[in-house]
């Protein structure tokens, strides 16, 4: 029986970084990957395919992803959401994201192993 595939929706406005992060997930058979380059259009492409997971940059053209997280989960309230950032010193306003329920922690730029990258999809899925 063949395994089901984990739907991942990749939301960064640098297209190099999120064809990077595609292309290595997509390397690994089990992940079907989306992506999106603003909050806007990743908000289309869940109205559109299943995604089990968001990997949402914060910084996005038009909302921002705090704003497409909050509008992603009431649409859909099973979605996880891995925060992937570049600004680590920009504080993550962790009372808000705490208060969402397929919130599962925060990844910072650059990901020099691409591993940690695929074991916190793990964990954010259990």
């Amino acid at each position: 029986m063949e395994k089901q595939r984990i739907h991942v929706l990749i939301i960064d406005d640098e297209p190099m970084l999120r064809r990077s992060i595609a292309d290595f997930l997509s390397d690994e058979d089990r992940y079907e990957i989306h992506q999106a380059e603003d909050g806007e259009s990743a908000l289309d492409l869940l109205q559109a395919n299943t995604v089990d997971i968001c990997l949402v940059d914060m910084r996005l053209p038009g909302i921002n992803g705090i704003e497409f997280i909050l509008k992603a989960q009431q649409a859909s309230p099973t979605l996880r959401f891995l925060i992937h950032t570049g600004s680590p010193e920009e504080q993550l306003p962790m009372s808000t994201l705490q208060g969402i329920a397929g919130f599962r922690g925060a990844i910072f730029k650059p990901i020099t192993n691409l591993m940690e990258l695929v074991r916190a999809i793990d964990r954010a899925l259990l």
